[in-house]
C-alpha cells in the first residue's frame, strides 16, 4: 500500500482489516480545505471526510488530496475541529507530544507579550485562536494566572499546561475560571478551582497609574475587563475638567481613569452593590476624589437623569453582551439603539460619548448603523471621532470575524 493510501485509511478511521483505529490524521473535504487555507479556524463534522465522531485529540490535518494543512484539535461537540496552525512533521510523527506542542505555543504567546509582564501588570497571555491555542484563554494579574478552558482536549491536557505556565511566569496561583456556559457544548462541567499554588481572593494590578482590584475567583470574566485597556486610556486622555457618567460601570474602571485624568466628578452606575462598593474602595486606594455611585437599572437611571435635565461632558456606555446568539439580535439591536439615544441626549454641548458592544454577533458596521439611527432626529449634530477595539494582547484575526467581538466608538455632540 502507498503512503497516501495509508494516510487516507487513517483519516477515515480504518485499518487495513477494516477495524477502527485511533487516528492522528484528519482529512477534509475539498470545500472545507478551501476554508482552512483561507484561515477559518473552526470546522464541523460535515467538513471531515470520515464524518465519524472523533475523541478529543491533537491531529494532523490534510486537504482532500492529502496535502498538509497543519495541526488541529478534535472535539466532542458540533464544532468538530479547531485549527492550531502550521507545524513541521518531525521524526516521522504526524503530531508532536502534548508537552512539546503546548510549550512551543505558550512560549510564543508569552514572548509576544514580553513588554507587559511587570509585577503589577494585567495582560492576556493566551487569546485562544489568535495564539493557535483554541479553547484556551489565560489572563495574568500580577502573580495570579486565570485560565478559561472550552475544549475537551485542552481540559485533558492541563497537566501539560499548568506546571509549565506556572514555572515560566513564576505564578503564585493558577485559577481555573471554568464557569462559562460554552463548556457544556463539549460535555465539560462548570466549575471554579485552584490548579496551582495558593488561593487568592484579591490581587491588585496597575494600569495607567490607576490601581484596580481583581477578584480572580468571583469577578466578571476572569476577574477584570482587560480588553478595554485602550478605551480606558482614551477616557483618561479626554477627562480633564469634565463631568463624567460611567454606565454599566462594574467596579468603576472607566470612572477611576477619568478621575485620574482630571475629571471634576464621575457618577458610576451599576446594578451590583458589591461592584459599586469595590469602586468606592478603589477610589480611596487611588486617592482620587469626586466619585459618586448609584445602584440601579441603567435604562431607568438615564431616563431619570434626562427628566432632571442633567448633562455630562463625557459618558461611557459599556453594557454586557445583549446578543449571546443570533436569535437574540433583533431585541439586542433595539436595546443598543434605545440606550445610545438616551445617552446622547444626556451629552452637554461638545461632550463625548464612548459607546461599546461586546456582542460578537453584532458586527462593527451594523453597530455603527444603530448609533446613527440613535442620533437621527436629535436637535444637534453628532460626529464620529474614533473607532477602537480590544487591546493588542487580544489580537483580532482578520479571517476570524468572531474574534472582533469588542467594538468601541467615540462620538461627539458638535456645537450647541
Amino acid at each position: 500500500m502507498s503512503s497516501s493510501e495509508s494516510q487516507t485509511n487513517a483519516a477515515d478511521g480504518a485499518s487495513n482489516d477494516g477495524s477502527a483505529v485511533a487516528s492522528t490524521i484528519v482529512r477534509l473535504t475539498a470545500k472545507a480545505s478551501g476554508f482552512a487555507r483561507r484561515g477559518r479556524p473552526w470546522l464541523f463534522r460535515d467538513d471531515i471526510v470520515s464524518g465519524a465522531p472523533m475523541p478529543p485529540r491533537l491531529v494532523r490535518v490534510l486537504d482532500e488530496n492529502g496535502r498538509d494543512l497543519g495541526l488541529g484539535i478534535t472535539g466532542a461537540s458540533k464544532l468538530a475541529l479547531r485549527m492550531c496552525g502550521p507545524w513541521p512533521a518531525c521524526d516521522g510523527a504526524d503530531v508532536p507530544t502534548r508537552e512539546v506542542f503546548f510549550q512551543a505555543r505558550l512560549d510564543a504567546a508569552i514572548d509576544a507579550r514580553a513588554g507587559r509582564l511587570g509585577p503589577d501588570d494585567g495582560v492576556r497571555i493566551v487569546h485562544s485562536e489568535s495564539d493557535w491555542l483554541p479553547g484556551l484563554v489565560v489572563d495574568r494579574y500580577g502573580d495570579v494566572l486565570v485560565l478559561q478552558v472550552t475544549s475537551s482536549f485542552v481540559q485533558a491536557s492541563l497537566d501539560a499546561i499548568v506546571p509549565y505556565l506556572a514555572d515560566r511566569l513564576s505564578a503564585g496561583s493558577v485559577v481555573a475560571r471554568n464557569d462559562v456556559p460554552t463548556r457544556k457544548r463539549e460535555g465539560l462541567p462548570q466549575e471554579v478551582e485552584i490548579l496551582h499554588g495558593t488561593r487568592k481572593l484579591e490581587v491588585a494590578i496597575v494600569e495607567g497609574a490607576v490601581t484596580h482590584t481583581v477578584r480572580p475567583l468571583t469577578g466578571h470574566k476572569t476577574g477584570f475587563y482587560l480588553d478595554q485597556q485602550p478605551a480606558r486610556a482614551l477616557v483618561k486622555s479626554l477627562a480633564k475638567g469634565r463631568r463624567v457618567l460611567d454606565l454599566f460601570c462594574y467596579q468603576g474602571g472607566f470612572a477611576l481613569h477619568a478621575l485620574r485624568g482630571g475629571a471634576t466628578s464621575a457618577l458610576a452606575v451599576d446594578q451590583s452593590e458589591e461592584a459599586l462598593a469595590q469602586a468606592e474602595l478603589d477610589a480611596a486606594c487611588n486617592q482620587v476624589t469626586g466619585l459618586q455611585t448609584r445602584r440601579g437599572n441603567v435604562f431607568d437611571v438615564v431616563r431619570e437623569l434626562r427628566e432632571k435635565n442633567e448633562q455630562f461632558d463625557l459618558i461611557v456606555l459599556d453594557p454586557p453582551a445583549f446578543a449571546k446568539s443570533r436569535r437574540e439580535l433583533p431585541g439586542a439591536e433595539r436595546g443598543y439603539r434605545d440606550l445610545n439615544r438616551l445617552a446622547l441626549r444626556l451629552l452637554a454641548p461638545n461632550g463625548f460619548l464612548v459607546t461599546c458592544t461586546c456582542s460578537h454577533h453584532l458586527d462593527g458596521p451594523r453597530f455603527e448603523e444603530l448609533v446613527r439611527q440613535a442620533s437621527a432626529g436629535l436637535p444637534f449634530r453628532v460626529a464620529m471621532r474614533k473607532r477602537l477595539g480590544a487591546g493588542d494582547d487580544h489580537a483580532t484575526l482578520i479571517t476570524h470575524p468572531e474574534s472582533e467581538y469588542l467594538k468601541v466608538l467615540l462620538m461627539q455632540r458638535v456645537g450647541k
